[in-house]
């Protein structure tokens, strides 16, 4: 629901500026060629004809409707380096990184002792009721050394009990208390809003389409 909170991966890109020079020169002379989102993005439709057998013209005019209907970039958010290979992979990269920083600082304001990894825990073991701390640490892809200490703290608060598994009296499963049941509402409000504030300024079309395609680039490397 929120994502994982275990460990932060990517890696900073710097790529030559793009602004004078060769490069510059280069993109004068070929103004005619498709551009680099078009050569992005044609992967990606020749998947969705493949598999999903969507008709071609369709996705095609929904990315020119989209492009078209893309605001003008301020200073602050300036064009992506068209000479750079991995404007989708940093792009991508910077997004998370920004929507950690944003969900972390809310946190911290609304929900003071909780921390971003925590919420995860919590959520967690409420949509998965009666797991066991290994299956946890499973469905989180995190470290058990490192989800040892995040139960151990949440259960000295008192949000988290390890109780006896009902099938087995000689193992634990952990178990949310009462104390923890209005925390966990508060941080699905926090998320729920979060998630609106992500999406203003995109229309349905654009959130859906935006949805499509990283539901597809999510599958594609997770299927290597």
């Amino acid at each position: 629901m929120i994502g994982r909170g275990r460990r932060s991966a990517g890696c900073e890109i710097s790529t030559p500026d793009c602004g004078a020079g060769p490069c510059a020169a280069s993109t004068r002379a070929h103004a005619d060629e498709p551009t680099l989102d078009q050569l992005l993005a044609e992967p990606i439709v020749q998947q969705l004809i493949r598999r999903d057998r969507t008709d071609e013209p369709a996705i095609r005019h929904l990315l020119r409707e989209t492009a078209a209907a893309r605001p003008p970039l301020s200073a602050k958010n300036a064009a992506p380096n068209a000479c750079d290979p991995y404007t989708i992979v940093r792009l991508l990269h910077e997004t998370a990184r920004a929507w950690r920083g944003r969900y972390d600082r809310e946190v911290r304001a609304q929900l003071p002792g909780m921390t971003r990894a925590r919420c995860i825990v919590l959520t967690h073991l409420a949509q998965h009721e009666g797991v066991n701390q290994n299956a946890l640490a499973q469905l989180l892809d995190a470290r058990p050394k490192t989800l040892a200490r995040l139960l151990n703290r949440l259960e000295a608060a008192g949000y988290i009990e390890r109780i006896a598994d009902p099938d087995d009296h000689r193992a634990r499963v952990l178990a949310l208390t009462a104390k923890a049941l209005p925390v966990i509402e508060h941080i699905y409000d926090l998320t729920r809003r979060l998630c609106e504030d992500e999406e203003a300024g995109l229309s349905q079309g654009e959130a859906g389409q935006l949805r499509a395609l990283l539901c597809r680039i999510r599958s594609n490397l997770t299927s290597v």
